[in-house]
């Protein structure tokens, strides 16, 4: 936690939300302060009086009777020109509600004296969404929700580069490579979290090296201060083999039998043909011998056959192999 934040309590959860909460000060506002954590779905009411130190110099940028103060810190992720976006939702509010956010002094961020504005003053009545201006990495930040009404039931949400962290990027790989990931915007000392786990592994302070058996969504949880984020990558594999769809068994030598690259790196793989009406041809274990399109030494007619290949990699669950195979003569 960073030395700017000054007291942590306790809460622990995952997914986006808080781990830790603070205080900020002494006045009401300060104390009933929500720390948020981007991503979250957040409800509160506006219940405390705008009474933070200095607050007349809020006159002009920001007023209201009843206050929600809320706290939250960007992560590591460079937003570029893009804001974040502050979503509100009014739960139970018969009145007109306002949003802005400021960037505080760490040192006393209940100081309304030093608040530097970074959005619009918003006044809304309904649903809406206030966007800011591009934000600081890794720095404390304070949005003020309020209203005429000490009961304004509200809905809060951050999303935005500024909330979220970045896996990069989509990879395609050939099967048994690797491929490395790099992952932005989270604090790496604080460590990772990928799924699926083992065909993960962290090589530096934001890279990971992915060691996929089959196309799979890898999943990664990055933590700044007391938030956890989320974000996904997809690497697609391509197939272990090569299953021609056609091999003519006519006696020239020349695609005589039905050769399938790669398929003698699978000890335990088994593949069966069958003809059109589901009747089984071929059968093998392991292929050491490719098919040459016989059924009991008696040569199968032309036409079309279809086949099951299991690969039975003892390392992966790697999804049954299908397709169709001409037998040209």
């Amino acid at each position: 936690m960073s030395i700017l934040r000054p007291l942590i309590l306790v809460l622990c959860t995952l997914g986006g939300t808080l781990v830790g909460t603070m205080s900020w000060g002494q006045s009401t506002a300060c104390d009933n302060t929500l720390d948020l954590c981007g991503q979250v779905d957040t409800t509160f009411a506006t219940a405390s009086p705008l009474d933070l130190v200095n607050a007349t110099a809020l006159e002009g940028v920001f007023a209201a009777n009843r206050i929600q103060v809320v706290a939250f810190h960007t992560t590591f992720l460079n937003p570029g020109d893009q804001g974040l976006d502050v979503l509100l939702s009014k739960l139970d509010c018969g009145v007109e509600f306002q949003a802005r956010v400021f960037l505080p002094n760490p040192f006393e961020p209940c100081d309304a004296a030093a608040y530097v504005p970074v959005s619009e003053w918003m006044v809304s009545n309904s649903d809406t969404v206030l966007t800011t201006d591009p934000l600081y990495i890794n720095t404390d930040y304070i949005l003020l929700v309020g209203s005429s009404s000490n009961n304004c039931q509200m809905q809060v949400r951050l999303e935005g580069p500024s909330v979220s962290i970045d896996a990069c990027c989509t990879a395609t790989i050939d099967y048994g490579e690797t491929a490395d990931v790099e992952v932005l915007g989270s604090d790496p000392a604080l460590g990772f979290v990928w799924t699926p786990e083992g065909q993960a592994e962290m090589v530096d302070n934001q890279l990971a090296t992915l060691s996929p058996y089959e196309t799979t969504t890898f999943e990664v949880t990055g933590f700044v201060e007391g938030c956890a984020y989320n974000d996904a990558v997809l690497v697609a594999v391509g197939s272990p083999i090569e299953v021609p769809n056609a091999f003519s068994p006519n006696a020239d030598t020349f695609n005589d039998t039905w050769d399938i690259f790669g398929l003698a790196q699978f000890d335990f793989s088994t593949i069966e043909v069958f003809d059109r009406w589901g009747q089984s041809v071929f059968r093998s274990v392991s292929y050491p011998n490719p098919w040459g399109g016989k059924f009991r030494g008696t040569d199968v007619p032309a036409g079309t056959y279809y086949y099951v290949i299991q690969l039975n990699e003892p390392n992966a669950n790697l999804a049954p192999i299908t397709g169709h195979v001409a037998v040209i003569r």
